[in-house]
């Protein structure tokens, strides 16, 4: 073996086909890019490799499959599954724009209705009267950060605003 000096724009340059994965890595991507919701799977160390090596290879090759999963090991395995309600890209850009123009609508709904101070509980329980759910694990604190950036609503304790106009 040759040790030699190279050129880092010759490495930006290369083309992204000539550059090799191992035949491993290749097949985890192509289990993460198959993967369906609510499926799990695990890989486990063989030979030298260990727990501690493989979470990053499940991490990586999520990134390269463009696929948000959710890893954990223990002692023998690393486990890995789709993220709940996660979407590759600009779908789920798109459904949080969904979201917080549905806050935001009602919020401005109920200042309006009200003239006093709002909570996001308020938000919670009008959008829920509608039949929309927001689909987050934490609503209240989704809501807050909603109405913290409008410029209607003045922010006077922990989830509660009052309506300016």
């Amino acid at each position: 073996m040759k040790i030699v000096e190279a050129s880092l724009t010759d490495m930006k340059s290369a083309p992204r086909w000539r550059r090799q994965r191992s035949p491993e890595t290749q097949k985890l991507i192509d289990t993460i890019t198959e993967l369906k919701p609510g499926q799990v799977r695990a890989i486990m160390p063989e030979g030298n490799e260990t727990v501690k090596r493989l979470r990053p290879r499940v991490s990586y090759a999520s990134r390269v499959a463009g696929r948000k999963v959710r890893i954990v090991a223990d002692d023998t395995k690393v486990m890995f599954t789709l993220r709940t309600g996660a979407k590759a890209g600009s779908a789920s850009k798109a459904g949080a724009a969904s979201r917080k123009s549905k806050v935001q609508e009602k919020a401005l709904e109920l200042g309006k209705r009200r003239k006093r101070e709002i909570s996001a509980q308020d938000v919670i329980d009008a959008l829920a009267a509608d039949g929309v759910t927001l689909g987050v694990a934490r609503p209240g604190t989704m809501i807050g950060a909603v109405l913290r950036s409008m410029p209607e609503f003045e922010r006077t304790g922990s989830n509660q605003f009052k309506f300016k106009g």
